[in-house]
């Protein structure tokens, strides 16, 4: 690692006095000049005396001032020794990519710090439902769908994922240098808020409440009193054998797209390894457009199973209520339903008189 900045000095030393050429806009004047080779030379200074983010800021500053590829490798080298590989591993490929004239040696240094980098370095596929959510890992943001991997330095990082009118999640992934983590992130819609009923409501409830204790043993015997063994009768009549035909219905319909839901996230899982594996960039573009359609079909389709799943859950238990729900002849018995809330508790008061 120390060669490769010796070499970067050697280079910088070199072509500082050369700096004057209209090539260079940050560095036209004498004094501009001047201010960058004082500035890299207290890097030099401050690197040797393994004083690293000083070095970084004056290598830094001597790059602000006069932009060349070679104070990269030096602002790479300061971003390893303070144990910040992306940084480096960012710089020292843009070095290989700017420095043309580069000699055979220091490109074969770089390289070496390149792959040695990589080892320090893992990535993380997210794939998240809904379509549009947030994914935040640190300083690191990205939009659902996510179709390419985040690159992390090794170790444990928080992840974030967010979206209007969800429940936020947070996972923490263990990212292994040279190595590939992934990490599936479905929200939940979140809970609507409770409404408080009126405060007459809530009167009633109080007013009531010895009356209702009262009557507690009264109510209890009606309830099982319907037949002289004391069981409550099953009605199978045309509103329970509605009710259990739509569940019925409903819940093939949930299951048909489900399977469905699957088979699209099977197509986007395709879509990404041919977009990571395609040789061409035709190739990896048209595998990129075939795994956004395969997500948003997959969007759509786990949010219409939610609905339909919740459907069905409904449809049950109304078949449920017509199965028990005993249809007396006695017209004079009356029912009221009413919600109740307050602050230690909630659910419904139901009244009926006889």
């Amino acid at each position: 690692m120390f060669r490769v900045l010796l070499l970067a000095f050697a280079s910088i030393v070199l072509v500082l006095p050369s700096l004057a050429r209209p090539s260079i806009a940050s560095a036209q004047t004498e004094a501009e000049r001047a201010q960058a080779r004082a500035a890299f030379q207290r890097g030099v200074e401050a690197y040797a005396a393994e004083r690293f983010q000083e070095a970084l800021a004056s290598f830094q500053e001597a790059y602000r001032i006069a932009p060349h590829p070679s104070v990269r490798v030096n602002m790479a080298n300061c971003y390893e020794r303070l144990e910040r590989p992306l940084e480096a591993l960012d710089h020292f490929e843009r070095f290989l990519a700017e420095a043309e004239n580069a000699s055979p040696e220091q490109q074969r240094e770089v390289r070496t710090a390149v792959r040695r980098l990589r080892q320090q370095v893992g990535e993380v596929f997210v794939r998240v439902q809904p379509e549009g959510a947030t994914v935040r890992v640190g300083n690191v943001m990205r939009t659902a769908p996510v179709l390419e991997p985040i690159e992390l330095a090794r170790g444990t990082h928080r992840v974030e994922v967010s979206f209007a009118g969800h429940r936020t999640e947070t996972r923490d992934v263990e990212v292994r240098g040279g190595d590939r983590v992934e990490l599936t992130v479905t929200l939940v819609p979140a809970a609507p808020e409770v409404v408080t009923p009126p405060p007459e409501v809530l009167d009633a409830d109080v007013s009531n409440g010895t009356e209702a204790d009262a009557n507690d043993d009264e109510v209890t015997e009606d309830a099982f009193d319907d037949d002289a063994g004391g069981g409550r009768r099953l009605h199978f009549d045309a509103p329970t054998i509605a009710a259990g035909a739509a569940t019925v219905v409903l819940l093939g319909t949930t299951i048909g797209l489900g399977v469905a839901a699957l088979g699209a996230e099977s197509d986007f899982d395709d879509a990404v390894e041919r977009s990571m594996s395609a040789p061409t960039a035709a190739e990896r573009n048209e595998a990129r457009a075939d795994g956004r359609d395969a997500d948003r079909r997959a969007s759509r389709l786990s949010i219409a199973t939610d609905v339909f799943a919740v459907t069905t859950v409904l449809a049950a238990g109304a078949t449920v209520f017509f199965l028990l729900w005993d249809r007396g002849e006695d017209t004079a018995q009356t029912t009221q339903v009413a919600p109740i809330a307050g602050p230690n508790a909630g659910g419904v008061l139901v009244r009926r008189s006889f």
